[in-house]
């Protein structure tokens, strides 16, 4: 281990920081001074009557390329302005109405058109109409609006391959879906609930040229739809807007393809063979379970104006999973790691099967009901070293060399209901309930070793834990609206309930030893039984009055919460003769918190944007009881939570928006019970009852530009927090390593982030660039045997994309994606680092008629000085496509991980340590795969798109 030397991490550092300016240096600006000219005119009918909402366009010549356009007002009166002089096609269009084109020449002052006349007709628009069908943007104060009609893509690709074509949206290797950099929590398909809450149902399994719209907002809760005021609970949101055509009849597909494991093993973590060299035999032939790598799937939607009904079923062992498993693990203990860099996603060898029923009806325009439910079985198992470099001291630190082996099987089942009746104009109810309901079994082996940053021998740790738990759970939600008067004044009610119980069985061994070459090392051997019984149950009642004030609302609103929790573990030793309650580790825990919130807010909305204000005055309660123990824990706090919001549409082309809110932490259960988490033997984990709740104020802001004329498009965020009397934790390291950590309140925290991406055609060279940069930096507090430890972490991401914008023949793409990390400790600057990874990728398809050639390589490389030299992961895919039957089916021969070297790798900071985590990954097969189309095919506007689409032609 050495550190990174100066050189280099003022290198990445700068580069970072020309990066930002470049991004900033390209974004648009205004040219130098010419003389710019106006246009202007009135269509009518040929009765003379004004025809309002027209289309009028101006079309640059010779390549037609759109100039500026405007609609008619309600006189038929059209201004269109900022043209310099040249040479122009003028094009007038509305629907039912025969298109008028004629030639448009501006020299040097002011054009009058005079009166346009348009002859009714009865049939639709000729194909060579341009329309804002192909403008890709449409920037609307809260809503950012893609148009899929101008993003190619292949015939079979699904709404998630759409989306990573996206400006400003990203979407991950697991399906996790992030827009102007805020995770995305719901995807609804028209405006109503796709599967309850499971964004990657309708992204994975929707089809993309079913889609004509994308939307991306800040969905707001039932209670601030029906106070037309927002609250706060606002969450990330992307609609999906169907075709005319998907809204008649029905469209899905099945699907089904058996395979080969040509390498018939999976490959190797990496590192840590010494230690990987413990974990007992696998038990299992190769990366495939069963043998052979198969996969089968089932998609059925019948979609109209008023119902959705949607059947998903599928099953396979090549880690598709088709719906959001990262609960289920979670849940299970398996965990998952994440980040931006990884030869194939860091989850295993998964296998699953998903069944689905999505059901939603509208009976008015006022009253509805949605609902579905979903079967999810899923077995996973993990094999992954770990290399963590630890802060332990003011002069010490150490290396760990880790290595697990888990297997986890899970089934959940899970209903969602979401309704709404309207007994009459502004009297309304609306119900939502969540059911759930989980099962995970759980085998985890892990061997860890020790060493000091000299070198020295410290520990070894060998643990196995077999877990077997189960979950119920649910909400539910009851809002009511009833208006008081005709001038809106109005008042709201809304009534929540949440409820969960949870118990898990666990068997623990472990064995911790110190130098085998000391015959005084101490040796600890540990055998328990652990039980964990817990219930949560969360109950509240809010009532808020609206009132019309000026050119605004006013709200007023109380509410009162209460949340009681208890959880008991009971901790058993075994030893030959039987067992023993070890008192010392079991114990009970139950706590009530309650609120009362008082507040007002006032909203007011024009066409040039909106301003929210808001305050909120917060009490709460905490009574606690240490079961067994005669302990209670009683305190009390008050916070002023005060709140701002303000949207401004700049033009139509240019959206700003600043949010402020301010919100309290209270510590969780797990933070305050005094248990004894000793799962892992080297990290032992306790509570402390006397943490106090968290006060965090946090400002957002976005810019959003998109120049209809040159496809010029800008979209950045920024996101700043500080948190007062910060959680942290407080760790305390024996001098074999062994820590003891428990949570702490300390000082300040900091942390921001940002981030842009700027795209502009490149029609000299008939292509497409992509940049963007993303910045994070983070700085908080923790104590190392009492010593004040400061961790600051600054990352700066940079990625170029280039493609072909034509792509009848072919559609190909390539980038780089460069990750710069800055590591500092204030105990031990010895240890500070600087470390870069990067990614380089192409993707390409070639169109030979009915046939076609794809592949797919990406090449990421690990920084050599962080952990020394390990193997960067280079990845291969490639397919040959036939479409058969009149496009209605499709035969794929896939080959996947040619070059064998599929790994999982993850790259995680933290406080106390840096780590580098591989896991055994998906490996070589091939696999032959049959599709047929079901329904209606005239959907498809992709036609000739690529593998992940193509861009938007200009």
């Amino acid at each position: 281990m050495s550190s990174a030397p100066a050189v280099r991490l003022k290198s990445a550092a700068r580069l970072g920081v020309l990066a930002g300016l470049a991004l900033l240096a390209a974004a648009p600006r205004p040219a130098q001074a010419q003389t710019e000219f106006r246009v202007n005119g009135v269509v009518s009918d040929t009765a003379g009557a004004a025809l309002s909402g027209a289309m009028v366009v101006v079309l640059a010549r010779p390549d037609s390329v759109l100039t500026t356009f405007t609609t008619t007002n309600g006189e038929g009166v059209f201004v269109l302005g900022n043209l310099l002089s040249g040479e122009y096609i003028l094009q007038v269009t509305l629907i039912g109405h025969a298109t008028i084109r004629q030639d448009l020449t501006v020299a040097g002052e002011h054009v009058n058109v005079g009166a346009l006349r348009m002859e009714v007709m009865a049939v639709e628009m000729d194909p060579l109409v341009i329309t804002l069908d192909h403008v890709p943007f449409l920037n609307r104060r809260d809503t950012l609006g893609y148009n899929a009609l101008a993003f190619q893509t292949r015939p079979n690709a699904t709404v998630e391959d759409l989306l990573r074509q996206l400006p400003g949206i990203e979407v991950e290797t697991d399906g996790t879906i992030t827009a102007q950099g805020e995770d995305v929590e719901n995807v609804l398909v028209d405006g109503r609930e796709f599967f309850g809450g499971d964004p990657k149902i309708a992204t994975q399994n929707l089809p993309a040229d079913a889609v004509e719209r994308v939307q991306v907002y800040d969905k707001e809760s039932d209670m601030a739809e029906f106070t037309g005021i927002a609250d706060g609970e606002e969450e990330r949101t992307i609609n999906l807007e169907l075709k005319e055509e998907a809204r008649t009849g029905y469209f899905g597909r099945m699907s089904g393809g058996l395979g080969a494991d040509v390498q018939g093993t999976a490959v190797s973590p990496g590192f840590g063979e010494s230690v990987a060299a413990r974990l007992p035999a696998r038990g299992e032939s190769g990366a495939f379970r069963s043998g052979i790598p198969y996969a089968g799937a089932l998609t059925l939607n019948r979609f109209s104006s008023t119902t959705q009904l949607a059947l998903i079923g599928s099953g396979n062992n090549v880690n598709q999973a088709g719906f959001g498993w990262g609960d289920v693990l979670s849940f299970a203990g398996g965990g998952r790691g994440g980040g931006d860099f990884g030869g194939g996603g860091d989850d295993g060898l998964i296998e699953t099967l998903g069944l689905g029923l999505n059901g939603s009806h509208d009976f008015g325009t006022d009253n509805w009901v949605r609902t579905s439910y979903f079967l999810s079985m899923l077995d996973n198992f993990q094999n992954e070293t770990r290399r963590q470099e630890q802060l332990l001291g003011t002069d010490a630190s150490s290396l760990v060399d880790r290595a697990t082996r888990t297997q986890t099987d899970n089934a959940s089942h899970r209903v969602n209901l979401n309704s709404q009746f309207t007994f009459s104009e502004g009297h309304d109810l609306r119900l939502r309930g969540n059911l759930n309901a989980r099962n995970s079994l759980l085998d985890r082996v892990d061997f860890q070793d020790t060493r000091s940053g000299a070198g020295q021998f410290l520990t070894t740790a060998a643990t196995d834990y077999d877990v077997d738990s189960n979950s119920l759970g649910g909400d539910a939600r009851l809002t009511w609206r009833k208006r008081l008067n005709d001038n809106g004044r109005s008042l709201v009610a809304e009534a929540r309930v949440n409820l969960s119980d949870s118990d898990s069985f666990t068997d623990l061994t472990s064995t911790i030893e110190g130098d085998p070459g000391n015959p005084r090392a101490q040796r600890g051997d540990l055998f328990q039984e652990q039980t964990n019984i817990g219930q949560t149950l969360t109950h509240s009642l809010r009532l808020s009055m609206t009132q019309p004030v000026g050119r605004g609302v006013l709200e007023v609103y109380g509410e009162r919460s209460a949340t009681d929790e208890n959880e008991d573990q009971s901790v058993f030793d075994i030893f030959a003769d039987g067992r023993t309650r070890n008192a010392l580790l079991s114990s009970g825990f139950e706590r009530t918190y309650s609120y009362l919130r008082g507040g007002f807010r006032f909203n007011r909305t024009s066409d040039a944007g909106r301003l929210v204000l808001g305050l909120r005055v917060q009490g709460s309660n905490l009574n606690g009881t240490i079961v067994d123990r005669d302990e209670e824990i009683a305190n009390g706090y008050t916070h002023v939570l005060p709140n701002a919001e303000y949207r401004l549409q700049l033009t139509d082309t240019r959206t700003l928006n600043f949010r402020y809110t301010t919100s309290t932490r209270e510590p969780r259960m797990t933070d305050l019970q005094p248990f004894v988490d000793n799962r892992d033997p080297l990290r032992i984990r306790m509570g402390n009852p006397d943490l106090e709740p968290e006060y965090t104020h946090r400002l957002r802001t976005e810019y959003r530009f998109f120049d209809t004329f040159s496809f010029v498009n800008l979209f950045t965020y920024a996101n700043v927090s500080f948190t007062g009397n910060d959680i942290s934790q407080s760790r305390m390291v024996t001098p074999r390593g062994v820590q003891t950590i428990a949570p702490v309140n300390l000082g300040n925290a900091w942390s921001a982030s940002g981030g842009a991406n700027f795209g502009t055609p490149l029609r000299f060279m008939g292509g497409q660039v992509d940049l963007n940069y993303r910045l994070s930096y983070s700085s908080s507090t923790e104590f190392v045997n009492q010593a004040q430890n400061r961790n600051q972490t600054l990352s700066h991401t940079v990625g170029v994309e280039l493609e072909n914008r034509a792509k009848e023949d072919f559609d190909v793409r390539g980038g780089a994606k460069l990750s710069f990390s800055d590591v500092r400790y204030s105990l031990n600057e010895e240890l500070n680092e600087g470390y870069l990874n990067s990614t380089l990728y192409a993707r390409g398809d070639v169109y030979l008629g009915p046939w076609t050639l794809g592949t797919e390589f990406t090449y990421s490389l690990y920084d050599q000085d962080l952990f020394g030299p390990g193997r960067n992961v280079a990845l291969w895919e490639a397919s040959l496509r036939r479409l058969i039957f009149n496009d209605r089916a499709e035969i794929r021969l896939v080959a996947f991980d040619v070059l064998g070297q599929n790994q999982g790798v993850t790259y995680t900071n933290s406080p106390g340590f840096i780590q580098e985590r591989r896991v055994e990954s998906l490996t070589q097969y091939v696999m032959l795969n049959f599709t047929w189309y079901l329904g209606s095919r005239s959907m498809a506007g992709g036609g000739g798109g690529g593998r992940g689409g193509g861009r938007f032609r200009g």
